[in-house]
This record gives structure tokens, C-alpha cells and sequence, in this order.
């Protein structure tokens, strides 16, 4: 029996994880508590560029299955910058799997004018999580998590995969792991080289991850 709206409950791999502070995976699974338009959340497993720069969540051995509109809101912390239409954002690349082992990530292309360097500006990384702040908020905001305009986050369709291929079975099969791994840490393809980063950010922080239909 499907059902809607269920955030991922269990931190499957935490390379780092320190289980204090904001080295603590489990803040990524207690519930999203988003600070709003212009503030960040403290309730977040904060990643890095390096040991600690990925975090894989699961649904309790659910899967999360292809539906109408987005199938999946990654809650990250970014915030609007006062007096400007730029954000301060932690980027993330999101990726599915059925089995923990095979991997396809969700479609994202950064188009900067210039790649090699840091666009605050939204609209150039498409695609990516960690772009719209975090409105929604377990004790204070209960929302619908899909209600873009009320709850933040960023959406992600099963229907924007390729329809061939590993990706393809994802497609229409669903997934039952989710990966998030802030966008810094990997080679951006069109150039060779990492993405670029806000010169004071130190790597996306995780509020949560909740899905649409799961069976």
C-alpha cells in the first residue's frame, strides 16, 4: 500500500560522522525544522569537502515510486541573502539507487557564465539541491512537504530521468536509497575541475529528505 509524504528514517552510510553536533547523522532523520527565508536551520548534519562529504538515507527498506509531480523534496539549508535576490547555498547532488550499489543521480548542470567560478545566483545550478531555503518546520510549520511555496526545499522527478538504461529501471521502479553529496567535492564535467563554492561555506547541511509515494 503507497503512501504519501514520508521522510527518510535511516542513515545508511555516514562516512565521518562524529555523532555529535552537527556531526551528528541522525539530525538528517528527526524531522526537518527549517529557519525560514533568511535564516539557516541549527537541526542539520552538516557535510564537508572531503571525509564527511556525502550522507545516504533510506526509508526504512521502503521504495519510493514514480507519481505525479516530484517525488522527492531535499530539505538543505540555504537562505536568502538580505536586500538581494542571490542566496547563500551549500550546493547538492542527489542521487537514487535500488540496491545500495548501483547509483544514478538525478539530472543537474551548472551554467554559470564563467563554470570555474561561484554563481550565488540559483538559477545557475540547475538541478542541484541546497538552492531554496527551508520554510518548513516539524513543531512550528507542518505543511505539505510538496508545497514548494510553503514548505521550501527542492523537488526531484523520477520522470526527469533517462528512461534507458540502470536510470530507466529507476525510473520506473522506484528506489529505496537516496545520496546526497555537496557539490564541491565532485569534478564538474564540463570543465575538469570541482565545483565551485561560496568562498565561506564549509559544506551543505542537511535538514532532511522526505518522499511523495513509497510501497
Amino acid at each position: 500500500l503507497a503512501t504519501r509524504a514520508t521522510r527518510a528514517t535511516e542513515v545508511v552510510a555516514a562516512p565521518g560522522a562524529t555523532g555529535e553536533g552537527f556531526g551528528d547523522p541522525a539530525l538528517a532523520t528527526n524531522g526537518v525544522r527549517g529557519g525560514g527565508e533568511s535564516m539557516g536551520s541549527t537541526d542539520v548534519y552538516s557535510l564537508d569537502y572531503a571525509e564527511r562529504s556525502s550522507i545516504t538515507l533510506g526509508f526504512g527498506g521502503r521504495t519510493v515510486t514514480n507519481g505525479p509531480g516530484a517525488d522527492l523534496v531535499v530539505f538543505e539549508n540555504a537562505f536568502r541573502v538580505a536586500g538581494s535576490p542571490s542566496a547563500f547555498m551549500d550546493l547538492v547532488v542527489v542521487s537514487v539507487s535500488g540496491d545500495g550499489e548501483t547509483w544514478v543521480d538525478f539530472p543537474h548542470d551548472y551554467v554559470a557564465a564563467d563554470e570555474r567560478t561561484y554563481s550565488r545566483s540559483p538559477n545557475d545550478w540547475l538541478g542541484f539541491a541546497g538552492r531554496t531555503p527551508v520554510l518548513l518546520h516539524a513543531d512550528d510549520n507542518v505543511v505539505d512537504p510538496f508545497d514548494t511555496a510553503a514548505a521550501g526545499g527542492d523537488g526531484f522527478d523520477l520522470d526527469d530521468l533517462p528512461t534507458e538504461g540502470v536510470a530507466g529501471r529507476v525510473r520506473a521502479d522506484g528506489f529505496r536509497f537516496v545520496r546526497l553529496t555537496t557539490a564541491p567535492s565532485l569534478v564538474n564535467p564540463d570543465t575538469g575541475v570541482p565545483y565551485p563554492r561560496d568562498p565561506i561555506s564549509n559544506g551543505a547541511d542537511i535538514d532532511g529528505v522526505v518522499a511523495r509515494w513509497l510501497e
